[in-house]
């Protein structure tokens, strides 16, 4: 006779029980998701006037001349990221004056629409005074604030996956329409971020292991069989495209980053890998084979350098301890099918995240997942023994001084980093805006970062990784450069040139047309014909 399971499953209790009867409507988080998206849009547009030198640097580098192109009727293929994002951001540019205001108001409509999703989300693994404070937590996050306003993938790609991860956990029982929205959502989220392919492995795992649909394992292996062919299916046009262009169904370069955390990391700088030893590798398994055991090594490192990196600058170890708690209580009180569901979801993408470098917004997509398992904690007995106002109990309590502390902490910090983009490329291209003529649109800026080329409306030539003047005097001449600006990015990241921060110790062969003292920076133009 088979001994009874020792795990209890958790009785679903109220955080807030005073909390009205319309956080239950349908309108609910419709309306929540559309306050956070007027409210964000003016911010965002009033104190985000360009992107900053981090994850902005990718959107100016590669999103706006693939949008461009994708405008003109060509879609390139780009080495790390498929073509969903440059696609809709060219849709969207159709409606806003330039490609920046684009991606920012793509960001904020796409951190509403998954604010709308967590909260249907939660609100059908949990009761809705829960979900409402999960969602608050997510919507009030420094990291997430942070990417509401920042132009890049981040949101877009959130969405998407938040979406797919929805239609799967939707319905109690299992209709086959909400498995192929699911799968759509999950392929057009791997086709903006390849990681997506953490949804591939996951969903499936989910129908396998959790069981949310209540099936014998013949139908669950149908229902999974179902999920991955649609998933194919929609990733099979950009696959055959690159298997002609590329030679390969599933190209991209990812590996790349994945030699960097391997070989690189702490060890050289980034422009000195790039473009040095990332030369060495071809293939993931390449880098892998290079070094098996360093590989393996790797991954056991950043499985726990990642966990705790993501309770401290995720989440704030104000609720990521709530979090680990959460996971000791899955232990003890088993989690509904669709709970389990959810959580596996996000184990399959968290281990995914091992292969790369650690950045938080990489691991945004577990907020909400990290903020459902605080609060399962919240909901314990050993806190809702204890009663406040006869209404509310101490977990309760707990949950709004987390959701005050995390507030807080998300204001300081985006306030003062809503603006840190380059504001001297504003007013130098303000300047260029009066003084240089159309003539010059087009012609080759050099520069160490793709923000000045975006606002002269010039095309960008990399500063090259020289070590004297005579060595950039060549690389102009053979670029045919026609600028060059030379800012405090350039100077840290090439101080052999640091005299061309001061105008007045200018060489003969660049002219200082203007510039800026705090911070410095100086816009010249190239005049080699000095130099014969």
């Amino acid at each position: 006779m088979a001994k009874p399971s020792k795990q209890q499953t958790l009785p679903q209790t109220s955080l807030f029980p005073f909390f009205p009867d319309y956080v239950n409507s349908r309108y609910a988080g419709l309306v929540f998701a559309g306050l956070y998206f007027l409210l964000m849009l003016l911010v965002s547009l009033k104190y985000h006037i360009i992107g900053d030198y981090n994850v902005e640097t990718d959107f100016y580098w590669s999103y706006v001349p693939q949008a461009r192109h994708i405008l003109e009727g060509v879609v390139p293929i780009e080495d790390f990221h498929g073509p969903v994002y440059p696609m809709v951001l060219a849709l969207v540019a159709l409606f806003t004056k330039d490609l920046f205001h684009a991606g920012v108001i793509l960001s904020v409509l796409a951190a509403s629409v998954s604010l709308y999703l967590i909260f249907e989300i939660l609100k059908k693994l949990f009761k809705s005074d829960i979900a409402l404070i999960g969602t608050l937590l997510v919507a009030a996050n420094t990291t997430f604030v942070r990417y509401t306003y920042t132009a890049g993938t981040d949101m877009l790609f959130m969405a998407l996956i938040t979406a797919s991860t929805y239609f799967l956990l939707r319905e109690e029982q299992l209709k086959w329409q909400s498995i192929a929205f699911s799968a759509v959502f999950a392929a057009l989220g791997y086709l903006t971020r390849y990681n997506g392919l953490s949804a591939a492995v996951g969903v499936p795992l989910a129908i396998t292991i959790a069981n949310p649909f209540q099936q014998s394992w013949r139908d669950r292996f149908r229902t999974s069989g179902m999920f991955l062919g649609i998933f194919l299916l929609v990733i099979s046009p950009w696959g055959v495209y690159c298997l002609i262009q590329k030679g390969s169904f599933f190209y991209n370069r990812n590996y790349l980053n994945i030699a960097y955390e391997m070989f690189a990391k702490g060890k050289v700088g980034w422009d000195q890998y790039w473009y040095g030893e990332a030369q060495k590798f071809s293939s993931l398994t390449g880098v892998i084979f290079s070094d098996p055991i360093l590989f393996v090594t790797t991954l056991i490192r950043n499985l726990i350098y990642h966990a705790i990196s993501d309770m401290d600058l995720l989440l704030g170890w104000q609720v990521g301890i709530f979090t680990l708690f959460g996971v000791a209580a899955c232990f003890k009180y088993k989690p509904t099918e669709r709970t389990l569901s959810y959580f596996i979801i996000g184990g399959a993408f968290f281990a995914v995240l091992l292969l790369v470098f650690y950045g938080e917004r990489f691991s945004m997509l577990l907020l909400p997942i990290y903020i459902a398992l605080a609060l399962k904690t919240l909901t314990l007995p050993s806190f809702a023994q204890y009663r406040f106002w006869k209404v509310m109990h101490a977990g309760g309590v707990i949950a709004i001084v987390l959701l005050l502390w995390t507030s807080y902490s998300s204001i300081e910090f985006n306030r003062a980093n809503i603006d840190s983009g380059p504001q001297e490329i504003v007013s130098i291209a303000g300047w260029a805006r009066q003084n240089l003529g159309e003539a010059e649109h087009g012609k080759i800026v050099i520069a160490r970062k793709p923000h000045i080329a975006y606002y002269l409306d010039m095309k960008l030539e990399m500063f090259p990784y020289v070590n004297s003047y005579e060595e950039l005097v060549a690389h102009m001449r053979k670029a045919n450069a026609s600028y060059l600006y030379f800012g405090l990015m350039e100077a840290g990241m090439r101080p052999q040139f640091e005299r061309l921060l001061d105008p007045r110790s200018a060489p003969k062969e660049l002219k200082p047309l203007t510039y800026t003292t705090n911070p410095p920076a100086v816009l010249y133009k190239v005049d080699l014909g000095a130099a014969q």
